[in-house]
Parts: structure tokens; sequence; C-alpha cells
């Protein structure tokens, strides 16, 4: 007799299957014997005097207290204590019950891939021991695989449960009643019947049909759209079967585009065709065309994921879908009336300079902001022009985003880096520019005008005039070496004392020299950056005088912008002097900024 996909009603509804943890049973030696079900917790070794385990009840302990003649009360001591022996065995009893075995269930579940069926034996209580099982004799069925075992830990109120199950895999021979008789499951040294089940087998519809296939559909939000616009696309098979709604999963490609897949909460699992059939969706991606033309879709394949463990029979029917090709009319944009940097969607900007009192020879922070839903990893900022007397370096850039239906939401942010080669007053100009908004037209943009002024560099400290060579008498030098090595003595004393002081203040620790010099100055600037921000509460980006309003010296403060701006004009222009060069000057002046220790504010009046 030929064989035929089937459905299954089963006779004996229980409660819904748990969801399963893949678990390693913990092992030990098995019996020689076997017996019935009959499992008892394990002997416990009882001290003296201790009230004993097993199944000792309550009214036999209270019967022993009855015992205890009336005088005792003036040794209260061990009448208290036989009372507290009784109550831990009490407690040791109703605790051993608790983690009994219950008797094992038996019950047919809908299979994961479509045409099977899993039957599955679930076993609520502690185990100990090797777990396994002897299928009963069976009706009309065959064992594709199995058994698997799975175990997961479940809360009943404050006490914890043991769930095992064994699970087979099966499927009917012929339509008609099928059935498991009582299967033997061994736990231990011990053994169990289960009940029997039975079901019937009976034609599943399309999807279990013989020799038919799903169909995965591909479905596009829109045929007709722009360069930049967001463009919808659904993968979805008929589905019947609510099993079938879980563990597909799709492979898809989208050339000469950007795409990212939707987050499965924003997508709804079922959907129902106008022409009345339900459909299960598996998977939707947001797809952004970067050029116009014709935007081909090639086809995509879906697969069931069998349940742990199904997909180690080899008699298990492979289930894998193949949607058709797919494309979508992209056209170009239509002429900008201003300049335009690649955006599309809703989107603001804005722009600012970062930083303090700025002089000639430093780098200040010009930063660049775009908010909104679009394109947002497809456009350019818009470029600074900078006067003479200003040059800028590249960027950093940092963003943060989530596809959606409309595009993408979120934000994109720059950071340019800025250095005044003299002193004066500066204008950054207004920029003017527009963005595509879909469905619409172009939104127009302008960024206001920057000024700033530039004061002269920091005058350095002055030099020290060289001393004037005197003669020195013979004996003298005895004397001068020896003053020579205790004053370096002291200094390495004194520079021990502030780095062991520091640490004990919780000044972030200088990280280990790296081979690669913008690697170190990156990381010695984060330290002066930490130092600010853990001591002042500040960071140095604010500049100068926001480090002196929040306690910090003038001189340090002066220190830190300078060490900070030293460190990002080594890394962004490295033309500029050699990193390789200044990162060990620039080590020891961090090194030197972190030593010092906290200011006091506070005075003691004489």
């Amino acid at each position: 007799m030929g064989r035929c996909s089937r459905g299954v009603a089963a006779s004996d509804r229980l409660r819904p299957e748990r969801d399963r943890r893949l678990a390693q049973p913990r092992t030990g030696p098995r019996g020689a014997g076997a017996r019935v079900w009959q499992i008892h917790p394990p002997e416990r070794h009882r001290e003296p005097g201790a009230a004993g385990g097993g199944r000792r009840s309550s009214r036999a302990a209270t019967a022993a207290d009855r015992r205890v003649p009336q005088g005792a009360g003036l040794a209260g001591k061990g009448l208290v204590m036989r009372r507290v022996l009784t109550l831990a065995g009490v407690l040791f009893a109703a605790g051993a019950l608790a983690a009994e075995p219950a008797q094992p269930q038996a019950r047919f579940v809908a299979g994961t891939i479509p045409g099977t069926l899993r039957y599955q034996v679930v076993i609520e209580g502690a185990g100990h021991g090797e777990i396994s099982g002897v299928l009963g004799q069976l009706t009309n069925l065959e064992v594709l695989a199995g058994p698997v075992l799975t175990q997961q830990i479940s809360w009943r109120g404050n006490q914890a449960v043991a769930i095992t199950a064994l699970t087979w895999v099966v499927r009917a021979r012929t339509l008609g009643p099928i059935a498991v008789g009582p299967t033997t499951v061994k736990l231990g040294d011990s053994e169990a019947v289960t009940n029997s089940v039975r079901a019937a087998a009976v034609a599943g519809g399309h999807a279990a049909a013989e020799g038919a296939r799903p169909e995965l559909r591909v479905e596009l939000s829109r045929s007709h759209l722009l360069v930049g616009e967001p463009l919808l696309v659904r993968f979805s098979v008929e589905s019947p079967d609510e099993a079938m709604a879980d563990g597909w999963e799709v492979q898809a490609s989208f050339p000469e585009s950007w795409s990212e897949r939707l987050p499965a909460e924003i997508e709804p699992r079922r959907v129902t065709t106008p022409e009345g059939v339900e459909r299960v969706l598996l998977g939707g991606w947001l797809v952004i065309p970067v050029r116009a033309g014709q935007l081909e879709i090639p086809p995509a394949v879906a697969r069931v994921v069998a349940a742990p463990g199904e997909a180690e029979g080899t008699a298990l029917p492979v289930r894998t879908v193949m949607s058709g090709a797919a494309s979508a009319e992209v056209g170009a944009l239509p002429p900008a009336p201003a300049p335009y940097f690649g955006g599309v969607g809703r989107l603001t900007f804005s722009r600012r300079l970062l930083g303090g009192r700025w002089r000639a020879g430093e780098l200040a922070t010009l930063e660049v902001k775009v908010d909104g839903v679009g394109n947002l990893p497809l456009l350019d900022p818009p470029p600074a022009r900078l006067p003479e007397g200003l040059r800028s370096f590249p960027a950093e850039e940092t963003h943060q985003w989530r596809p959606s239906p409309a595009g993408l939401v979120g934000w994109r942010l720059w950071r340019i880096p800025i250095e005044a080669t003299r002193a004066g007053r500066y204008e950054l100009p207004e920029v003017r520019f527009c963005t595509f908004r879909p469905e619409t037209s172009y939104d127009m943009h302008t960024l206001p005008a920057i000024r700033v002024a530039v004061a002269p560099p920091s005058a350095g400290p002055p030099a020290a005039a060289a001393p004037a060579e005197k003669p020195v008498p013979s004996d003298a030098f005895p004397r001068l070496a020896l003053l020579a090595a205790a004053f370096a003595l002291g200094i390495a004393c004194a520079a021990a004392a502030l780095t062991w002081r520091a640490r004990r203040r919780g000044v972030p620790p200088l990280p280990e020299s790296a081979s690669d010099p913008v690697q170190e100055l990156r990381r010695l600037q984060l330290v002066v950056e930490g130092w600010a921000r853990s001591r002042f509460g500040v960071t140095v980006t604010e500049g100068a005088d926001r480090l002196s309003e929040a306690g910090c010296t003038r001189a340090e403060a002066a220190e830190a912008v300078a060490l900070v701006q030293a460190c990002e004009r080594l890394r962004f222009a490295p033309s500029l002097a050699d990193p390789a060069d200044a990162v060990a000057n620039l080590r020891l002046r961090v090194e030197r900024l972190v030593a010092t220790p906290p200011h006091r504010t506070d005075t003691l009046d004489t």
C-alpha cells in the first residue's frame, strides 16, 4: 500500500507542550535488577538521637514527643532539642516526597516537519541515573528518529520541578487508527510503564498532501520607487498547520542596495490574503536601492528547521522551498534645486563647535548631526567650508538607528577636528543644501554661520639662563657626585609615591604601550578624558575654563586640553609630525598629569 503524508487528530489531548531545552542528563551506574515504579528517596545516615528521614509521619513524631516525662520541663534544653530534631525530620520527609518522580505520561504532539508526528513521554520530578525508554507496540506507525532526551527546570511557587521528556518522531503508514502501547521508561535502576495513546491519521489538506509543497511567496511593498526610498520585502508561506508557523529560516539577498532585516516584533505572525488564504510570515527586510534602474531580487530559499535531535534522522523528509524572482523599477531623483548630498527622508541637520577658549595651534571639534527617518547610512555630511587660517582633518563618525517600515529611524554624527594655524577672528559660513522627501519634493536646509575668535598661542615657560661656568676645585667632584645621586634617588621616590597615591585615589592606570602609535595616542587621550571625568565631572572637550570652574587648576586644565589636542592632531594629521617620536613625550606628560593629587579648596582659620 502506498504512503501518503497525513495529519493526525489525537484522541486524548493533553496540555500544550512546554518550550524544550536541550540538556545532558546526569548519568550513573545502572542496577542489574529492575522493579515496577516504586521510587523512594535514598536512605540518609542518621545521627544518634536524631529524627529519621524516610516516610516517618508527623503523627508518629508527635507521639514520640508525648512520651517525655512531665518533670523534663526543668531540663528544657533536651526537650527543645528533641522537638527541633522532630521538626527537621518532618520537613525532610516532605522534601523527599516532593522530590519523588511522578508517573510518566505519554502523548502525541504535532511534528515540526509536515507529515510527521511526535510521540512524547513526559516525567515530572527528580531523576537520578540514566534515563531511557523502550517503545510500546506500534499500530500503523513507523519510527523516523529518536528517542531524544530533553530536560528543563520549572518553578511551582518556591519549589523547583524537573521535567524530562523522551521524544520519538513517527509517521503513519496509512490512513486510519494509530496507537502506541505502554512504553517502558527506565530511570536509573527503576522503571515505570506509561499509558497507551491512540489517535487517527487523516488527510491533512494541501500542506500535508502527498507530493504537495508549500509555496514561498515574495511580496514587495511597491513596484515603482525612487533611489533612496525604502522598499519592504516580505516572505510568507501558506500554512494551515499551526506547527509550521515556527522553525523556518529564510536566506535572501538584495544586490545593488542596502538592506537590513526587520525586527520580528514589528511584523505580524499571520496574514490573510484577499482570497481568504492564511499565510505565515517568515521574515521581512528593509531594502534601500542605491542606483536607478531595474532592481532584481534573486529567488530566496526557506527551509524548515527541525526540532533538536530530529535532524539526525536520515528518514525524515526534507522541507525546502524556493520563491520566484522579483523585481522593482527604481527611478532617478528629479533635479535638485540646491547642493544635494544623498539624503532621502524626513531629516533634520544641526552643527556646533565644541570646546572653550581656542588658541592658535590647537584643535577644536566641529560636530555635525542628522536626525530623522531615511537613508541614514547612504548620505554624506554637508561639507564645512573653512576660511584661510583653518584646516580640517578626517571626521570620526558614530550612529545609532533601527529599521522600520518607514525607513531607518535614528541619528548619525560626525566630529571633524579643526586646527587654527594663526590667531584672529574667523567665520564658518552658512551652508545651504537640500534633501529629498518621499512623495513630496525637496526640503531646503540651512546651517547658520559660526563665528569664533582664536587667541594667540599660549606662551611657554621662559627658558632659564645658562649659568656661567666657574672653576671647580678638584676635591669637589666626589661631593657633587654624591649630591647628584641623592637628588636622583629623591626624584624616583617622589614619583613612586605620587603614582601609588594616584592609584589609591582611583585614577585610571595608563594602558600598556602599543606598537601602533595611532592606537597609543588614542589610549593616552582616553586616559586624560577619564581623569577629567572621574575627578571633576566634566569633559576635556568643554574647555579649560569649564575645568577651572569645576575645581581644576588653570595649569592642569590647560595641560589636559593641550594633551587631548596634541593626541588628536597626531592621530588625524600624522603628516604634521612623526607620532613615534612624540608618543614618549606625551606619555610622560600624561603620567605627570594624572599623578597630581587633588587640590583642596578649603582653608583653616588661624
